[in-house]
This record gives structure tokens, C-alpha cells and sequence, in this order.
């Protein structure tokens, strides 16, 4: 039984395929269009790098946002048609879920960050309980400087942040704990494993009704 995992929530592209024993491939890399002409033709790549076929797949697990608009529209519209075709569940997983499950748990507050366009961020606020992170509130858009005047104790940040978030959380040494940048990819075969420990429980989406993630604004929503 092998799952597919897509993510293509920002400018950074992801894919894994996975069995619940390995991963038995990744890939993720920076997006040049965000329209998705780089999905089918990575899958493709996936496919004939293992020697599996598409009818061999089970599940299919994407990040459901929040991110980019287009990016979450077109790689849900490519999920939703290869579980059709192909007869196979779909499970969504919040992006932001991904970066956070991807970090040692440690008994302090973790903030997963993407980038959200026009300056601001996509925030989740986390704690471990019952040994995983679990979400502390909704997601929330904010500048990087709202999230480092909100930053009141240690707390880890990791996701999306570049050479100017890192100068502005900076500024709180001694609580902003920043993550590398090799902790702060967003993996695929992390959101495999979410994917599939759901799909193992019987916990699907409907593919019909599925919608991408979209933090609310008043503003026009970003490409």
C-alpha cells in the first residue's frame, strides 16, 4: 500500500511517496510557477524513480493550506482527479501542521510560520500534548514584527523564515529560539506520515466537498 503526499501551499514544492514502513521518496524544491505545471510531470518523476504506478496508489495526502491561493487550488484540483480516476481516498492536512510536526517536541511553545505575501505571515501558535504538537488557537496573519512584539517568552520558531524575519525575530535572543534553516523545510514525507496515520484510522476527506484553507482578510485575496 503506498501514499502519495502533494504539497504546493507556497512557493516551495513538495512530494513523497510512502508505504507506513518507508519513505520511498522525497522531494521538494523552490516553485517557479505558481500555477502547478511542475506537479504532474514531479509525480511523474516520483513514479518512474521507485518503478510504482499511480494505479498502485491507496491515498493521496495534500496540505490543504493555508498558503497560496493558486497553489492550493491547483494541486487540490490534481489531487481530487487522481482519486477519482483512480478509485483512492484523500486526506488534508493544515500546512502549518506540517512544519510544527516536523520539530523535536520540547516542553516550550512552537510558532510555525509561511509566508503569506504582502509582508505578512501565516502563524500557528503549538504545544506538545500527549506526546505531539498540538494546535494553541487558530492560525492567525500577521508582519513578522507583530509576531516578534508577540514573543513574550521562549518559544521556537521554524517554516518560512528568510534573512529579514530572521532580523526581525532576532531581536528576541533570548526568546526567540529560530530554527536552522534545514529544520524549517516543510517536509513531504512529514505530511505523509500525518496522511497516513489518519487514512490507517478511517479519518478521509470528502473529495467532492473539499475545500483549500484560506486565512480570513478583508483584502484581495494574494496569488
Amino acid at each position: 500500500m503506498t501514499l502519495l503526499a502533494i504539497d504546493s501551499s507556497t512557493h516551495v514544492g513538495g512530494l513523497a511517496l510512502y508505504d507506513g514502513n518507508r519513505v520511498l521518496y522525497e522531494c521538494t524544491w523552490s516553485r517557479q510557477d505558481p500555477r502547478g505545471s511542475d506537479l504532474a510531470p514531479g509525480i511523474q518523476v516520483a513514479f518512474a524513480h521507485t518503478g510504482l504506478k499511480p494505479t498502485g496508489l491507496k491515498a493521496i495526502g495534500i496540505a490543504i493550506g493555508p498558503g497560496s491561493y493558486t497553489g492550493l487550488r491547483t494541486s487540490l484540483a490534481l489531487a481530487k482527479g487522481m482519486a477519482l480516476v483512480h478509485g483512492i481516498d484523500l486526506v488534508a492536512v493544515p500546512t502549518l501542521d506540517i512544519i510544527a510536526a516536523g520539530q523535536p517536541l520540547q516542553d516550550k511553545p512552537l510558532a510555525a510560520v509561511l509566508i503569506a505575501g504582502r509582508g505578512r505571515l501565516a502563524v500557528g501558535r503549538y504545544r506538545e500534548k500527549k506526546n505531539r504538537w498540538q494546535a494553541d488557537g487558530k492560525p492567525e496573519l500577521m508582519t513578522a514584527d507583530e509576531l516578534e512584539a508577540s514573543i513574550n517568552k521562549p518559544t521556537i520558531v521554524c517554516g518560512e523564515i528568510y534573512e529579514e524575519e530572521r532580523r526581525i525575530l532576532g531581536r528576541k535572543y533570548k526568546n526567540a529560539e529560530l530554527a536552522t534553516p534545514a529544520q524549517c523545510v516543510r517536509r513531504p514525507a512529514v505530511l505523509a506520515e500525518l496522511a497516513w496515520d489518519r487514512w490507517q484510522a478511517g479519518d478521509v476527506d470528502d473529495i467532492q466537498g473539499l475545500t483549500p484553507m484560506y486565512l480570513q482578510t478583508n483584502e484581495t485575496v494574494p496569488a
